[in-house]
């Protein structure tokens, strides 16, 4: 449940730079779903490009980005929210972890749908809280501002693997047939 903020956020202190994703939190229109889509753009920006990277490396690149946003969440959102509130609409990093842990999916680049598809139901769970997000959501420690949206992410991964799962379904039934 977001809080209405004590200070207005600035970027003026190491915290705020880290909890707003390098001012990412600070834009004045949808901060979450730009560092969502910010944090898995390299995915889909590279075959563009045609930079070809090793799905193992994506897998290990966005292994390391979720741990080093996990810490910097630990340190960052409680300092953050002595200046401006419990869950601050500019504090963006759960966000950032729980892309990063949706990109490490090896099909979650195999193509620019199952990307768009993970991007979009990360942000509809994020928004929409179904149950148990909802009721974490309620709470203001630090660590419920993180766990909504390490939930989100987790329910968008079990998703991403029903609809793998139907499309395979659907293919092998085509097969068959």
């Amino acid at each position: 449940m977001a809080h209405e903020m004590t200070v207005r956020p600035t970027l003026s202190t190491p915290a705020a730079i880290i909890a707003t994703v390098g001012g990412i939190g600070l834009l004045p229109i949808a901060p979450g779903t730009w560092c969502s889509f910010i944090v898995a753009l390299p995915v889909a920006l590279f075959p563009m490009f045609g930079i070809d990277v090793n799905p193992d490396t994506w897998r290990q690149i966005y292994m390391g980005l979720t741990v080093f946003f996990t810490i910097g969440a630990a340190w960052s959102v409680p300092a953050i929210q002595r200046q401006w509130g419990s869950d601050p609409k500019c504090v963006v990093i759960d966000e950032a972890i729980g892309m990063s842990m949706i990109m490490m999916l090896p099909f979650a680049y195999h193509t620019i749908w199952w990307w768009l598809a993970g991007v979009l139901l990360f942000r509809v769970f994020d928004v929409q809280k179904p149950w148990p997000l909802s009721a974490v959501n309620r709470r203001t420690e630090a660590w419920a501002v993180i766990v909504d949206d390490v939930l989100a992410a987790v329910f968008t991964i079990i998703a991403l693997y029903l609809m793998m799962l139907a499309v395979q379904v659907v293919v092998l039934g085509f097969a068959v047939s």
